[in-house]
């Protein structure tokens, strides 16, 4: 019975992982400009303004081919932008929350690996490197904590990191069908579309 479960569990986990990130769409977005800046990057799109966190309320927001495009240089990206009001020297507290795509099933699970760039209104980066990031099966959160360097609006570009779609970003143990007797490794990998949470924290 024991060889029937693994074998099983073999089989599955075999089929789950089939299921090739690089397999999306064609990008519809292909007659759309291509920003090669952070500024034309910021004209290309509409700005969303950020929302305040508000738990399981907080709104989610497709990067799909629809979005304008931004070449990075290594790859190239689709893409939102979102905005927000800070005075000079105010702390500001942001977060992308990177969702696995629905459905989240099988043992190769797919996200987003997010790219994201706090610019001013000039496209200059202000910050690039997350203050803190984690990862769990399901969720990849970047966050970053700050202060204003000059009152203005400010904005959070975020993008997909299409530099090596396919690759996983997460591993962790599951059971298998609530098993108790058997655990797998599952991993979550690299697309190049998905669905993100972006919002600030109050102070």
């Amino acid at each position: 019975m024991d060889k029937f479960i693994t074998l099983a569990a073999c089989l599955l986990l075999a089929a789950c992982a089939g299921k090739s990130p690089t397999s999306q769409p064609a990008t519809e977005a292909d007659i759309r400009p291509i920003a090669s800046t952070t500024l034309e990057a910021i004209h290309n799109s509409d700005a969303i303004p950020m929302p305040i966190n508000a738990g399981l309320l907080t709104p989610n927001w497709p990067i799909s081919a629809k979005e304008p495009r931004i070449n990075f240089g290594s790859s190239i990206s689709n893409y939102r932008v979102f905005s927000l009001e800070l005075k000079k020297g105010e702390s500001y507290s942001l977060s992308v929350n990177s969702l696995c795509n629905e459905p989240c099933e099988g043992f190769n699970k797919l996200a987003i690996k997010p790219r994201a760039l706090l610019l001013d209104a000039s496209g200059a980066v202000i910050a690039k490197k997350p203050t803190n990031a984690s990862s769990v099966l399901g969720q990849i959160t970047l966050s970053w904590d700050g202060q204003a360097p000059e009152s203005g609006t400010y904005y959070l570009l975020v993008a997909a990191d299409n530099d090596d779609i396919g690759r996983t970003m997460v591993i962790d143990d599951s059971w298998l069908s609530n098993s108790p007797l058997m655990s797998v490794n599952a991993g979550m990998s690299s697309a190049p579309f998905g669905k993100i949470s972006v919002y600030s924290k109050p102070h």
